[in-house]
């Protein structure tokens, strides 16, 4: 399914043997989301091994709205009455320089039942929002031999037992505010952010969006120590009273609509000492943008998840457990289609029998003048990539837009064709 770049069986299958195949594969019982996602995982944890890894964690629904008619035993999504289910994936980064090792994680589930009245005070295992630190604890060890691992996500994960139980010598967070906490000293958080004296000044590069041109705010930035204080409803005795934290605020200086300015309210257990530091984690929020390219590429971009036929709500997680792997290889290319990927092996992507097909379709795929070769080391990771992006139509100039999501996909859509050709003629010479 990778290399075909779909999660249609019809396009799956070369013939109607193989389709079936798919879907018994996915409705097999003893086929099982863990598994598919412990494999991912370690090979993720292998590229880990040493390194300063960001672990980006986020959720996302996946509607069958759309063809509820044929599908059985889903649950409810995001607005109550669709059906359908979600996943929750932890992407691995390599915090250097920000290319994709794999995926480190997955929750994925369905939606049974709807929150009680005492939602609030239950405990945080009862709770959908455990897949919080589900998901890391899952993904903890495969990357056990990576140097520093810094939990990144965005304000749904601002959930006390976070800080209270996931940060160790070796685990950091870094997750933005939600809510305006009481502190451990009796205020609360963004009065006290308030009260912070300017550290310094960023200028941030903000990309076009749905009615909103692109431009550079102009961001002010604060940080302080604090001592978040445990919330009263469902507090846990094994949890501690008060957990330290940092806190940096990225707030935007005279922005051309109140409703569109920056502002950023960082909670990390980084240390942040000054306005360098108080950057760094800046930096490293900022490096949250590639989960959700990955979830582009898992439906609309590529993939397209939500058009698959299966019917069981079982199968479909496999299937969503199978994509969100597929997807990540994706991401991997898109992360290393320039010179940072030159420092990786194609292996962390394609095993030996893959790479000898894309040594043999580099005559085909290079040109005769230096501006059509493959300006990267051979068998590093963009090298492959420049060769799968050829293959999904990109021209290989520098002048051209870099190939994205789209352009691997059908990239290797192409080149698993022509590697089953390549390796069937290879088995075949005496």
């Amino acid at each position: 399914m990778r290399l075909r770049g779909t999660t249609t069986q019809r396009r799956l299958g070369d013939g109607r043997a193989e389709q079936v195949g798919f879907c018994r594969f996915f409705r097999n019982r003893k086929v099982t989301v863990p598994e598919i996602v412990a494999t991912a995982a370690a090979r993720t944890g292998a590229a880990a091994a040493g390194r300063h890894v960001l672990l980006i964690e986020d959720t996302s629904e996946i509607n069958y709205q759309a063809k509820a008619g044929r599908k059985r035993e889903l649950g409810r999504v995001g607005n109550g009455t669709d059906i359908g289910l979600f996943v929750h994936p932890a992407l691995a980064l390599d915090a250097a320089d920000g290319t994709a090792l794999g995926l480190a994680g997955a929750t994925i589930w369905r939606r049974s039942t709807a929150k009680q009245r005492d939602y609030q005070s239950q405990p945080i295992e009862t709770k959908e929002s455990y897949r919080w630190l589900e998901t890391i604890t899952q993904a903890r060890a495969p990357l056990a031999a990576a140097r520093l691992v810094t939990v990144v996500a965005d304000r749904e994960a601002d959930i006390y037992e976070l800080f209270a139980r996931l940060p160790d010598a070796r685990t950091h967070l870094v997750v933005r505010a939600a809510q305006d906490r009481a502190l451990g000293d009796g205020g609360c958080l963004f009065a006290e952010l308030a009260a912070q004296p300017p550290a310094g000044c960023l200028a941030l590069a903000l990309p076009a969006r749905a009615r909103r041109p692109a431009r550079t705010a102009r961001l002010v930035v604060r940080h302080a120590a604090v001592s978040l204080r445990q919330p009263a409803r469902g507090a846990d005795p094994r949890d501690a009273a008060a957990v330290p934290v940092n806190v940096v605020e990225l707030r935007e200086i005279d922005p051309p609509n109140s409703k569109d300015a920056v502002l950023w309210r960082l909670l990390t257990t980084h240390p942040v000492d000054g306005l360098a530091e108080a950057l760094d984690v800046a930096a490293i929020y900022q490096q949250r943008w590639a989960i959700e390219q990955l979830f582009r590429t898992v439906k609309s971009q590529a993939f397209d998840l939500e058009a698959s036929l299966l019917a069981d709500g079982a199968a479909l997680e496999r299937l969503a457990a199978a994509t969100l792997v597929a997807a990540t290889t994706v991401t991997q290319l898109v992360h290393a289609r320039d010179q940072a990927g030159g420092a990786l092996p194609a292996a962390r992507a394609f095993g030996p029998e893959q790479i000898a097909t894309l040594l043999a379709l580099i005559p085909r795929l290079e040109g005769r003048t230096a501006k059509q070769k493959n300006p990267y080391p051979p068998q590093s990771l963009a090298w492959a990539a420049w060769l799968i992006a050829r293959l999904g139509g990109w021209t290989g100039y520098s002048s051209e837009r870099p190939p994205g999501p789209v352009t691997f996909t059908n990239g290797l859509q192409r080149f698993e064709a022509i590697s089953e050709g390549f390796n069937l003629a290879q088995r075949q010479i005496p």
